[in-house]
C-alpha cells in the first residue's frame, strides 16, 4: 500500500469515527432545525389566505411536510438503534445513520431559510390591523370621552352593533379616537373604516373592504360569492 492510499484509508477510517461520534449531536440539531422549520410552516399557513396562495408557496409546504415526514424516520431509527438490544454489535450502522441525519438538518436548515423569506414577503403582502385616522382630540372628562369609554367597554363585552345619533353630536370623533385606540387594536384582527355615501350599493361596500384587505376580486366569481367570503 503507497503512502497516499494509506493516507486515505486512514482519513476514511477518521471520518467513519467522527461521524460515530457525532451521531447523537447530529440527532440534537436535526430535532431542534425540524422543530423551528415546522414553527415556521404552522406561521405562514396560520396568516396565509387560501385565495392567495402562490404557487411557490404551495410547493414550499409540501416539501416542508415530505421533510418533516422523512425527519420523523430517521428519528425512529435512531431510537431504534439506540434501543436495540444488540446495540455494539450494530455500531457499525452508526457512522451511517450520523451522516444521513447530517444530510437531513441540511436539508431542513435550507427550508426554514426559505421560510424565513417567505414570512418576510406575507408580512409585507399583509394588510396592516388598524389605518390610524385622523382625529380631533377629546378632553378627559368630557362627555365625547365618556361615551368613548362606554364604547370601548361595550366592545370589550361585545354587545355594541351600531351607534347613532343626531348630526355634529360627535359621533364622527368619537369613532375616530376609537379606532385609532390601543386596546381596540388588540380586540380585533383587523379594522376596516368605510365612508358609505349618497351612491352607495352592495358592490362598492364590497370591493373597498377587498381593496383594504389586499385581497383580488378576481379570484370570486359573483357578489354571493364575495359577500360569503367576507362574512366568514
Amino acid at each position: 500500500m503507497t503512502d497516499d492510499a494509506a493516507t486515505a484509508a486512514l482519513f476514511k477510517v477518521y471520518e467513519i469515527i467522527a461521524h460515530w461520534i457525532n451521531l447523537k449531536g447530529n440527532y440534537k440539531s436535526l430535532r431542534q432545525e425540524g422543530k423551528k422549520l415546522k414553527a415556521i410552516r404552522d406561521a405562514i399557513e396560520a396568516e396565509i389566505s387560501k385565495d392567495k396562495i402562490t404557487p411557490a408557496t404551495r410547493e414550499w409546504i409540501a416539501n416542508v411536510k415530505m421533510i418533516e415526514s422523512e425527519e420523523k424516520d430517521l428519528k425512529t431509527k435512531y431510537k431504534n438503534e439506540m434501543g436495540h438490544p444488540w446495540r455494539l454489535v450494530r455500531i457499525c450502522a452508526y457512522p451511517i445513520l450520523s451522516v444521513e441525519m447530517k444530510e437531513k438538518y441540511s436539508q431542513v436548515h435550507s427550508l426554514w431559510e426559505e421560510g424565513n423569506l417567505k414570512r418576510e414577503e406575507l408580512d409585507a403582502e399583509l394588510p396592516e390591523p388598524v389605518r390610524k385616522r385622523h382625529a380631533d382630540k377629546i378632553e378627559e372628562n368630557s362627555s365625547l370621552h365618556m361615551a368613548a369609554q362606554d364604547l370601548l367597554s361595550f366592545l370589550q363585552d361585545e354587545q355594541i352593533r351600531r351607534v347613532w345619533g343626531t348630526v355634529g353630536t360627535g359621533k364622527t370623533t368619537i369613532m375616530q379616537n376609537l379606532n385609532n385606540h390601543e386596546q381596540v387594536a388588540k380586540m380585533f384582527d383587523m379594522v376596516i373604516w368605510l365612508t358609505v355615501l349618497n351612491d352607495w350599493n352592495v358592490e362598492k361596500l364590497q370591493e373597498a373592504i377587498m381593496r383594504r384587505l389586499k385581497l383580488d376580486m378576481e379570484c370570486f366569481g359573483d357578489v354571493e360569492e364575495l359577500g360569503e367570503y367576507l362574512k366568514n
